[in-house]
């Protein structure tokens, strides 16, 4: 597998106090996923998409178009970049800590994307001091930064060698759970939960996430493969996903325990399916 390089989406400071340790983020995510675009079908040329004016009727050009929010149906605020600069906290990008947690403090619905981070130049030290003690009482630094426009909560915490700085949701994001409507659940009878829990403990096993692949991607490329040379698309059957009547879950469940893999086109998970 080829090694990418690449290039750091943010440079500034961890700011603990007085203490300010240079630093760089880069995105521990990449988008390996195939990328469509859009042809005309009768000439097979990549289409356009045109700015037009709803009032006016007319297309316009990018210089013509100007940043705004809309306060009410219909009517509009326009906000010009310089102040969105006047608004900003500071002039220099700074991750400014304001606290340090428990490592599971953070409930995973708050965990948005990671980002690697280096040391800048000059701040190797003050670094590894932060890392070292991160690790010794196993704590996570909190504080918050801004990262393309926008502020976020900003969580440290040791990655092998380095630090890892997980970008987190604020609350006022997340969805209140009284919010989602959902039906009362019965209880499980002791027969089910002792048919569930067999299946559970059979398939347990030590997790690695490099055998999973990203399957719907990997066909999408044999598809373009194929059809690039002429070929047909190959062809693929899958048993449907149905609801299981609640009078079959027990028997459904032992047929599960009997299998060799809990699905039956598993994306390279040999160490599950060699259990």
């Amino acid at each position: 597998m080829a090694i990418l390089t690449v290039k750091a989406t943010w440079q500034g400071y961890i700011s603990l106090g007085q203490l300010g340790i240079p630093v760089r983020l880069y995105s521990a995510v990449q988008s390996v996923r195939p990328r469509f675009i859009q042809l005309h079908e009768t000439d097979g040329s990549p289409v356009e998409r045109e700015l037009r004016c709803r009032a006016e009727g007319r297309k316009i050009e990018s210089s013509e178009v100007v940043r705004a929010i809309e306060v009410k149906p219909g009517r509009y605020v326009t906000i010009t970049d310089h102040e969105l600069g006047v608004t900003a906290h500071s002039p220099v990008k700074t991750i400014s800590v304001q606290q340090f947690s428990e490592p599971n403090a953070i409930p995973n619905v708050y965990i948005d994307k990671p980002y690697y981070v280096v040391p800048a130049k000059g701040g190797e030290r003050a670094y590894a001091l932060l890392r070292e003690v991160l690790a010794r009482l196993c704590k996570v630094a909190i504080g918050q930064f801004v990262i393309y426009n926008q502020e976020r909560i900003a969580c440290a915490y040791i990655y092998g060698d380095l630090i890892m700085l997980q970008q987190l949701h604020f609350a006022a994001e997340i969805v209140p759970r009284q919010s989602i409507k959902s039906p009362a659940l019965p209880k499980p009878s002791p027969s089910e939960i002792e048919a569930l829990s067999a299946v559970v403990q059979r398939f347990s096993g030590p997790l690695y996430l490099e055998d999973y692949h990203d399957e719907h991607s990997e066909h999408i490329r044999e598809l373009v493969e194929r059809k690039a040379k002429g070929l047909a698309a190959p062809r693929e059957e899958r048993i449907a996903p149905h609801a299981t009547p609640e009078t079959d879950i027990i028997a459904a469940l032992h047929d599960t325990l009997g299998a060799r893999r809990l699905v039956d086109n598993p994306a390279g998970n040999a160490h599950l399916a060699s259990m």
